[in-house]
């Protein structure tokens, strides 16, 4: 079985790695630890598999929005864990979904890839299970109904839980038991979960209406449109473009807004050395005092200590 990590879409190896069929190992457990740094991301893996599970605690620093795509050479049922951060992914064609920190998805469906998003810091819990042993272990409960998606918030139970795999405080056999048993529990969380009301799944044609509203709002920043304004020009009504834009972005428009104005603002400041007021007009502040107000409660520093630096 084979797992890599690649940017998307030049497809340009980040991570590579070799297993055994269904994660089957002579040791009790078996683990590793990757730090990857070059110009565009940095990257912490850790990993640890057994059999049946591989379980990935993965944090992405991007310097810039960037595009990945997670492949497993099987299909397999994923559990996904948004510890910080936000990340949006595709693990089934046409369905794009989105996680911000604390939330989660159960996806109990034949996946083995996953295209993804990052625009921030983020730091991930992924658990791989192969479908033989999620059967196994679930006495053959998935049935024929194995494509139903979970997604919502991390219970402080869940949460828990998590802590307890990133941190399992025992080592060889004992190690393997404990974090098997806390597994279990998810699974049984997954199972409680099932009959909850599924996550909205967009269509396509909604989806590249809100991605064209998105770039609309990327691009008009000195005046941006009102939400009727741009709804009417993406071609879908207010209410949809509300509910599909946080889904997508995990930001509400003016959300989404605000958080491209102070990246801009940063890029402006840090790289291109232009004057605090130059900054505020290129990104659609009318008063500068505003401006500087923003950025200090985004990144706690004045701007002008950026171009100056």
């Amino acid at each position: 079985m084979t797992i890599k990590l690649s940017n998307y879409p030049k497809g340009n190896i980040i991570y590579k790695n070799t297993y055994p069929d269904n994660f089957e190992s002579i040791n009790d457990i078996d683990e590793a630890f990757i730090t990857l740094d070059d110009n565009d991301v940095k990257c912490q893996l850790k990993e640890m598999w057994f059999k049946g599970i591989h379980i990935g605690i993965i944090e992405i620093h991007p310097n810039q929005e960037a595009n990945f795509c997670f492949e497993s050479s099987q299909q397999h049922i994923g559990f996904l864990f948004c510890l910080s951060g936000a990340i949006n992914y595709y693990h089934q064609q046409d369905n794009l979904l989105s996680l911000a920190k604390n939330e989660q998805d159960f996806n109990a469906g034949g996946v083995n890839s996953i295209k993804f998003n990052i625009t921030e810091k983020t730091r991930c819990l992924y658990i791989q299970f192969t479908e033989d042993y999620f059967e196994q272990v679930t006495g053959g409960e998935l049935g024929h109904d194995i494509k139903t998606d979970i997604q919502k918030s991390i219970s402080p139970e869940i949460g828990l839980i998590l802590q307890q795999i990133i941190y399992p405080k025992h080592e060889g056999r004992v190690k393997r038991l404990f974090l098997e048993a806390r597994i279990f529990e998810l699974i049984i969380a997954y199972f409680n979960q099932k009959q909850e009301k599924q996550t909205r799944v967009l269509k396509k044609e909604d989806i590249e209406k809100i991605l064209l509203a998105k770039q609309l709002v990327e691009h008009d920043l000195q005046r941006p449109n009102s939400l009727m304004e741009l709804s009417r020009k993406a071609g879908i009504n207010d209410y949809k473009l509300k509910r599909g834009f946080k889904e997508l972005t995990g930001h509400t428009v003016f959300g989404y807004l605000y958080k491209i104005r102070m990246e801009k603002a940063h890029y402006f400041l840090s790289k291109e050395k232009k004057t605090v007021n130059e900054v505020a007009f290129l990104v659609g502040y009318k008063n500068a005092q505003h401006f500087i107000t923003a950025f200090k409660k985004q990144y706690s520093i004045l701007p002008g200590s950026l171009n100056k630096s």
